[in-house]
């Protein structure tokens, strides 16, 4: 096993641990140590990888651009001793790699042998009789021959005289079983459990002195009617617990078939009013007052109850796109205009890095629906630098027509964004961006705060940065950021990290992990693009 331990770059202080035999190194998101494709600039796509080889575990440079070093010196190959420290290009990032060993299972205890069955001595003879009494011997042997003595003793004696064995003695049973019940005078037979109710008891034993009565005349014997009577009598007292049980389970029926009679009821009166609604607002025209009310109204009722996610899905499915160069995919696009996605900044810059044809592949196409990037543009102000967050927006231009063309916030519905405001992205997770067959993944979230660059609140003209709780990961950047009304307000965009003071190993250890709180960019950015 091969310990990771990150001594300089974005990721420093975290700790990785990978169970396998070929170990990869780069930015891209499919490596197995994945550097920061932001910070992390000198460290290649793919930069190396270590190999576990009869030897012992090498590390490989993968002719990347800036080199490997280990100690100071720029390798192609190197044996990895534990502890060997390695960077990726000259001020890239750098890791420490322990070598660990794969801890063998322990073996189950073993399980003990069961102990032999208790000896016949453990059922005593009754008292009068001695042991080897209890069962004389069949006619014709001695009784020593019957019960033969264990090695070393004498013969049981014979039966005492004083108590002859019965007419018909029973044979006697095979060594090492007990005796039978009936050996044992006095033996009471168990009793039922303490409280059980015994129905039909009283009634039985109501009929044996009834039936006694008659036969000795002091009494009539009863009709059959009165016997029935008697019996209907002590059923209906003995069954009275269930019969309230029954009643109770009824009424909670009858109480949970009401309340999904009114829910139905409910759900489809919102769904009218909310197709009413759609339909009244597609009537008028964008410059009326009214419009406002409705767009209220419409925001107000329960996404659920109106399959809001459902439908906000199917109708812009096909207008969500996969960025990918060659069979890679890396990052999601949308569509603004016909032959016009919207996307990050950071993923043009990538798709430059990576050089080659840069394809846009329609979302459920099976891979087969895909566009030429034929230009691609960034903001004015977007500069690819960790230390500062600046406008991360771009646009590219395919070579053919989106089937669907996302609606984008009015300034007014963007002004009026703020927390705890639903919204919803989709996009293509970073394990999931199989260009071969990209199918985009929905997700809910709420609006944790809005605020400009620097984190800070500012006025709605500054307030670009959209913080939210969604949990995407590197192959959602791009991703639209939809309202309640169904119209994006913003492009995902990435995520922080946070470090934590851990005790690894008996030394404290700052480990960076990627916080569940994403940023985005408001979508009214793209005018500095569009214009």
């Amino acid at each position: 096993m091969l310990r990771v331990v990150h001594t300089f770059g974005r990721n420093a202080g975290s700790v990785e641990l990978h169970d396998r035999r070929v170990v990869r190194f780069g930015r891209a998101p499919d490596n197995d140590v994945v550097f920061d494709p932001n910070h992390d600039r000198d460290a290649s796509s793919y930069h190396a990888e270590a190999r576990l080889e009869a030897a012992g575990w090498v590390l490989y440079d993968l002719d990347s651009r800036n080199g490997t070093y280990a100690g100071g010196q720029r390798i192609k190959r190197h044996p990895i001793a534990s502890g060997d420290e390695l960077t990726f290009g000259t001020k890239g990032p750098r890791v420490r790699l322990e070598l660990v060993e794969r801890r063998a299972p322990v073996p189950p205890p073993a399980h003990a042998a069961p102990p032999h069955p208790a000896s016949a001595a453990a059922y005593p003879a009754p008292a009068g009789y001695s042991a080897p009494a209890a069962y004389p011997a069949p006619a014709g042997y001695s009784a020593s021959a019957a019960y033969p003595a264990p090695a070393g003793h004498s013969a049981y004696p014979a039966p005492a005289a004083a108590h002859p064995a019965p007419a018909a003695a029973p044979p006697a049973p095979a060594a090492g079983y007990p005796a039978p019940a009936a050996a044992h005078p006095g033996h009471v037979a168990a009793a039922p459990p303490a409280g059980a109710r015994r129905v039909g008891e009283r009634t039985i034993a109501m009929m044996i002195s009834s039936a006694v009565s008659a036969a000795t005349g002091r009494a009539k014997p009863r009709g059959t009617v009165e016997i029935n009577a008697m019996l209907h009598k002590e059923v209906h007292a003995a069954t009275a617990g269930q019969r309230r049980t029954t009643y109770i389970l009824a009424l909670l029926l009858v109480v949970a078939l009401a309340s999904l009679a009114a829910l139905i009821v409910y759900n489809r009166s919102s769904h009218d009013e909310i197709s009413q609604l759609r339909a009244e607002l597609a009537r008028l025209p964008p410059e009326d007052p009214r419009r406002k009310e409705i767009e209220r109204r419409l925001g107000t009722l329960h996404p659920s109850n109106a399959n809001f996610g459902r439908n906000l899905h199917d109708r812009f499915r096909k207008g969500i796109f996969m960025l990918a160069s060659g069979r890679e995919g890396f990052c999601t696009a949308f569509a603004v205009r016909p032959s016009v996605l919207a996307t990050n900044a950071h993923c043009i810059a990538a798709a430059k890095r990576r050089g080659g044809a840069i394809v846009a592949l329609e979302n459920e196409g099976r891979g087969q629906i895909s566009f030429a990037v034929t230009s691609m543009k960034t903001h004015p102000q977007y500069r690819d630098s960790a230390d500062q967050l600046t406008p991360d927006i771009g646009v590219v231009s395919i070579a053919g027509r989106a089937a669907a063309v996302l609606e984008l916030a009015t300034r007014e519905e963007l002004a009026a964004a703020g927390a705890g405001d639903d919204v919803y992205l989709i996009g293509f997770p970073e394990r999931l961006t199989d260009a071969a067959n990209p199918v985009a993944t929905f997700l809910a979230a709420n609006i944790g705060r809005i605020t400009g660059a620097n984190g800070r609140p500012a006025a709605a003209a500054n307030a670009w940065l959209i913080q939210h709780d969604a949990r995407s990961t590197s192959g959602m950047n791009g991703s639209p950021i939809f309202n309640g009304q169904g119209r994006v307000i913003g492009i995902n965009a990435g995520g922080y990290l946070e470090g934590n003071d851990e005790t690894i190993s008996g030394q404290k250890t700052e480990v960076v992990k990627a916080s569940p709180y994403k940023f985005g960019m408001r979508i009214d950015l793209l005018d500095a693009i569009l214009r």
